[in-house]
């Protein structure tokens, strides 16, 4: 039992890591309808911000402060400088941001190795988060805790600010019309950049907590970004609260089968995949159709 309940918190911990990587891409792919296979390349830039403003200052809550900056700034400039005159001139299908967008990617793993060099770095936990605390009947470590935390907080947030205010109701009517919105007066490209680059800062972010937990190295976003995708594409498109939902159900089903079946580890989530995609190809949580 105990063996249980620590593989269902360290599902929980995976499920809330992963998830602040499909909330950006949930906003980027799902409401902006960009294919942005570079989300990774965000998620590398801020584990290395990470490394370096902790390695700087020593404090590992400056770097979670910081660590997203960068990504944030780079994202809104690739939307409004990159990938906003390529949708105006009409380069603007899947497959040219799609490659694209992986070519950057790829760019970036070289960049960072180039400047950082490709030794597996890391962030020190940071003493107050340290250690292990007893919950219910095990001993469980603190720092897993407080990623899911982080995670369950901004899970919350981003369902208020995208259901209960203004920006939410003004960026879903965007979406929907844009035409109509810039006839408002809204200045959507600079609305969707801002949104782009919430997206790539929430990458940045679960780089910064991933650092105190695994290596910090060069191709770290090419291989996370994959499992982001399975979360999207089974939480269905533009929806955050499915998003939430399939990184609940996708990191449970990695931890679990880490735990009881290694022998399917390796493809159990593409498993996962294949069958939502032929019962329910637009996902396990369709979105509701509601008044902006």
């Amino acid at each position: 039992m105990q063996v249980f309940l620590t593989q269902v918190l360290n599902g929980l911990q995976l499920s809330m890591l992963v998830y602040l990587l499909a909330a950006g891409l949930t906003l980027i792919f799902g409401l902006m309808n960009i294919l942005n296979l570079a989300h990774g390349a965000f998620f590398t830039l801020g584990a290395y911000c990470g490394v370096a403003v902790a390695s700087a200052t020593g404090s590992f809550w400056l770097a979670l402060l910081l660590g997203p900056l960068l990504p944030l700034v780079l994202g809104a400039v690739l939307q409004s400088m990159l990938l906003q005159p390529l949708a105006e001139r009409g380069r603007s299908t899947h497959l040219d941001l799609a490659l694209l967008t992986f070519g950057l990617l790829f760019a970036t793993a070289g960049a960072v190795e180039w400047l950082f060099g490709s030794a597996f770095l890391a962030v020190p936990t940071p003493p107050a988060l340290a250690g292990h605390v007893s919950l219910l009947g095990i001993s469980y470590p603190v720092y897993r805790l407080f990623i899911i935390g982080v995670g369950l907080s901004v899970a919350a947030g981003l369902t208020f600010v995208f259901d209960r205010t203004l920006l939410g109701a003004t960026l879903r009517a965007g979406v929907d019309d844009r035409a109509m919105v810039t006839a408002l007066g809204v200045n959507i490209n600079a609305l969707f950049a801002a949104v782009f680059g919430l997206g790539a800062a929430l990458a940045g972010l679960a780089g910064v907590i991933a650092a105190p937990l695994t290596s910090v190295y060069s191709q770290m976003g090419i291989t996370i970004v994959v499992e982001t995708f399975v979360v999207v594409v089974v939480g269905g498109l533009g929806n955050l609260r499915g998003s939430f939902y399939a990184s609940l159900i996708v990191g449970m089903t990695n931890a679990m089968s880490q735990a009881y079946l290694p022998e399917v580890e390796m493809f159990a989530i593409y498993a996962l995949l294949i069958g939502v995609m032929i019962v329910r190809p637009q996902g396990m949580f369709r979105n509701v159709e509601r008044v902006a």
